[in-house]
């Protein structure tokens, strides 16, 4: 699996951390990437079909 360096302001994942400590940072980066692409994927669609 490819790896990507992804940067977040310290006091934006400091916040995180202390608000979610048990959630894994680099899950939710890849559900949001995941969430985007098929986002990315309907908009495409729909402008195929002239709809957008």
């Amino acid at each position: 699996m490819p790896k990507i360096t992804l940067s977040i302001p310290d006091e934006l994942l400091t916040e995180f951390k202390k608000e979610f400590p048990e959630v894994n940072v680099a899950e939710v980066a890849r559900r949001a990437i995941k969430e985007k692409i098929e986002e990315l994927k309907k908009c495409e669609l729909l402008k195929s079909k002239g709809e957008l």
